[in-house]
């Protein structure tokens, strides 16, 4: 699956989004307790301007990520809804933008759209396009034993099972062991 770099962007924005914010994956690693990271700085990370975010803004960026992490455990139809509701109640406006010398691009919202409504169109057109192109097949949460985190599966094979080589290589020690011991 490939995507223009605006896309890509906004698909890693979404996981990125989910994985940072969401509940279940800060539970999942045991960051349930602690205070939630700036916004500013993950929309600075992000190459977005946070210009304009009000106090409360992370929580705000928490409940968006809840509501997209659904998208990663639905059916088809119901992922489609979520994202369509978060476009909707985003104001969601595609434009074409040729900003800063970079080549004519989609943009999916207002020039002046409030920072939250610029991350939640962004990161939900982002898993638009994914879902326009494989539905929800190639949407994914992580197997490993201490995370939920979720991923877009861009492989050749879409057999993808966890977040990234860390939870991997955890995950292929721990099986190696058990074989071990039950050789022993």
């Amino acid at each position: 699956m490939n995507y223009d770099s605006y896309e890509d962007f906004s698909v890693e924005l979404a996981t990125d989004l989910i994985n940072e914010y969401g509940t279940v994956p800060r539970q999942a690693a045991g960051r349930g307790d602690e205070p939630l990271p700036s916004l500013a700085a993950f929309m600075h990370d992000h190459h977005m301007d946070p210009s304009g975010l009000a106090d409360g803004a992370e929580h705000a960026a928490q409940r968006l990520a809840d509501r997209l992490h659904a998208v990663f455990t639905a059916d088809d139809a119901h992922a489609v809804a979520v994202v369509n509701e978060a476009l909707t109640e985003s104001g969601a406006l595609p434009q074409l933008s040729g900003h800063d010398g970079e080549h004519w691009h989609l943009h999916y919202h207002p020039a002046d759209a409030r920072p939250l409504d610029r991350l939640a169109v962004t990161a939900a057109m982002g898993l638009a396009t994914v879902l326009s192109t494989a539905g929800t097949r190639r949407l994914g949460r992580c197997e490993g034993s201490a995370c939920r985190d979720v991923y877009v599966d861009t492989s050749r094979n879409n057999r993808r099972r966890f977040c990234g080589d860390g939870c991997a290589n955890r995950a292929h020690v721990a099986a190696h062991r058990a074989r071990r011991r039950s050789q022993s």
